[in-house]
């Protein structure tokens, strides 16, 4: 096949994925960011989900991926109904089994399709703040300490780093493992909130609080380096 033809298909794909997900954004993904939004809300979707029965865990780890793939939705919210939905150990499974989905997901469309498609949620200003991840010596050391300082754009990280030329293999574990601590703390306090232990709620979302305090001003420095 002719390197025009290639990139007139590749053009046309492209053209194609970000009208299905103009469409969806529309249809679904701006009720479902509204319903998570509000606490009614995420007892809609808990109910929603439970619904599925059996497959009520599968429904909820392919909406914890969707999540990730479409950058916009919240994630936070989500993690939360992961702990109301699952308990504790089953919630973090099943919540960070869809992160680890969503984010296998977000690489290998980021590395079909290229910078066209990371365009369509990250503009030029961010992309060009985190400008120092083309850093190869240092890439994997920045990749796990953004994605583990609280307060850091995970999502848009998610379709920033494959643009660099960090392995599969690494992206995914440095990023979930990072993930991991914000992921496990709010679907702890989902868990909380449902078995009424408000106590431990009110203390995890304090040191969280905390920790995204700390996060956003080293954030700031880490940028401005």
């Amino acid at each position: 096949m002719k390197p025009e033809r290639k990139i007139i298909i590749k053009a046309v794909l492209i053209a194609v994925l970000l009208l299905v997900l103009v469409l969806l954004c529309v249809r679904y993904l701006v009720p479902l960011t509204r319903l998570l939004m509000t606490e009614e809300g995420r007892t809609l979707i808990c109910e929603r989900v439970r619904s599925f029965g059996v497959f009520a865990p599968l429904v909820f780890l392919l909406l914890m991926a969707l999540q990730i793939v479409i950058a916009f939705i919240p994630g936070g919210p989500l993690e939360l109904i992961g702990g109301m939905l699952f308990g504790s150990v089953l919630g973090l499974c099943i919540t960070m089994a869809g992160a680890v989905l969503g984010s296998t997901c977000v690489y290998l469309l980021v590395r079909k399709f290229g910078k066209p498609l990371v365009d369509f949620f990250v503009n030029e200003e961010k992309m060009k703040r985190f400008k120092f991840l083309q850093d190869e010596d240092k890439l994997e050391f920045w990749v796990f300490v953004l994605f583990l300082i609280p307060g850091i754009p995970k999502d848009l990280l998610t379709y920033i780093v494959p643009l660099t030329r960090i392995r599969a293999r690494d992206f995914l574990l440095l990023s979930n493992v990072a993930r991991f601590p914000s992921i496990a703390a709010s679907v702890l306090i989902g868990d909380s909130l449902t078995d009424g232990h408000y106590r431990l709620a009110i203390c995890i979302c304090a040191a969280a609080a905390i920790l995204t305090f700390v996060g956003f001003r080293l954030r700031s420095k880490l940028l401005k380096k």
